[in-house]
């Protein structure tokens, strides 16, 4: 088995310097140009005629099995009639007091946990064991009465000569709530690529996920759903910030939801405060973080990486570590960049100018 790590380990270092390199603002210009999409669209998430017709063909689908189960659903709508007049005879027999209310949801959200970060732009260098992947890009900006978060990542070496490793997140939250309504994923893996898109529609509690794939640029494939939720719910990009800037023993029991093609949770361990070494050589003391994730109606799974956050005013996620069936897998804070906010920003300008200084 030995034997086979190494080989596979000289052959990565061997293709890594056949591969042509390329500039940052080269590997930038493979991302897309992301701009929020107009009030209309988001109220609507309207979806084109290919998509619909997709749609169409689903819903024909569901309606045959809506058929199938009619009868059962008739009888089953006799038998709660007679449960509902169970029901008001035993409400009868108590006061109205002694009835259970419904327990008020509070909001976890506080509405300027981003304030702290504005203009911050964190670079990372991503890892595969000793072998460098390429770059990962955190901003936290202004646009006039929202906050944008973005999150890149700038392939290199082998994952960029077989086009992976291209990915681009940007959430945009409402300045006045600090609550999300419109999430922007993209990632690129050969000639296969995938755009999710998610709005937050917060006075119905639910969320559009839409999903679109495409092969050599080419749809071919839509998933679009209404999803309902009761309490506070984050996308990814957007609880990374808000648990950056908590209380981690307050995180210690709550499973927070992520809105993704399902509803997710969240569970954060907290592992303690520690002085560590950081890859740059520094001496600095940081709470480490586990996270663990599950699905709807699954249990947790197991924490795949650590996060080190600094223990200090600024609070950087200065290190991720994950570990690999074969080796493990880092993210190293390398350099911090200050971004100069107004009120009319050019995002994708300020992209350029970031990739031009690392």
């Amino acid at each position: 088995m030995k034997k086979y790590i190494i080989f596979f380990t000289f052959c990565i270092f061997f293709l890594s310097g056949c591969v042509s390199r390329r500039t940052d603002k080269e590997k930038l210009e493979k991302l897309p140009e992301v701009y929020l999409p107009g009030e209309e669209k988001i109220e609507t998430t309207e979806i084109t005629k290919e998509e619909k017709k997709e749609e169409e063909k689903i819903e024909e689908g569901k309606e045959e099995i809506y058929q199938e189960k009619k009868i059962e659903v008739s009888t089953e709508e006799n038998i709660k009639e007679g449960r509902k007049e169970e029901k008001k005879q035993e409400i009868a027999l108590f006061p109205k007091e002694k009835i259970p209310k419904k327990e008020e949801i509070k909001s976890i959200i506080p509405q300027i946990f981003l304030t702290n970060y504005l203009g911050e732009c964190l670079i990372y260098e991503l890892k595969w064991d000793f072998v460098n992947l390429g770059k990962a890009i955190l901003v936290c900006l202004e646009e006039k009465d929202r906050y944008r978060l973005i999150g890149i990542t700038l392939p290199s070496g082998i994952p960029e000569k077989i086009g992976y490793g291209y990915n681009r997140i940007d959430s945009f939250i409402d300045k006045k709530t600090g609550k999300p309504f419109y999430f922007y994923q993209y990632s690129k893996s050969g000639n296969k690529k995938n755009i999710t898109e998610i709005y937050f529609n917060w006075t119905a509690k639910q969320y559009t996920y839409i999903s679109r794939d495409y092969k050599a640029e080419k749809l071919f494939s839509t998933k679009k759903d209404i999803i309902k939720f009761d309490e506070d719910i984050f996308d990814y990009l957007t609880l990374f910030y808000f648990l950056r800037d908590g209380d981690f023993n307050t995180f210690a029991n709550k499973q927070i939801p992520i809105a993704l093609k399902e509803r997710w949770y969240v569970k954060i361990e907290f592992k303690g405060k520690f002085i560590k070494k950081l890859p740059n050589g520094e001496n600095k003391m940081v709470f480490i973080i586990q996270p663990f994730t599950r699905k709807e109606k699954e249990d947790f799974k197991k924490g795949l990486f650590d996060v080190w956050i600094t223990d200090d005013g600024e609070r950087r996620p200065v290190y991720f570590e994950g570990k690999l069936p074969i080796g493990r897998v880092s993210m190293n804070l390398t350099n911090v960049i200050k971004i100069e906010q107004s009120q009319v920003l050019d995002v994708n300008k300020i992209l350029e100018q970031i990739v031009s200084k690392i």
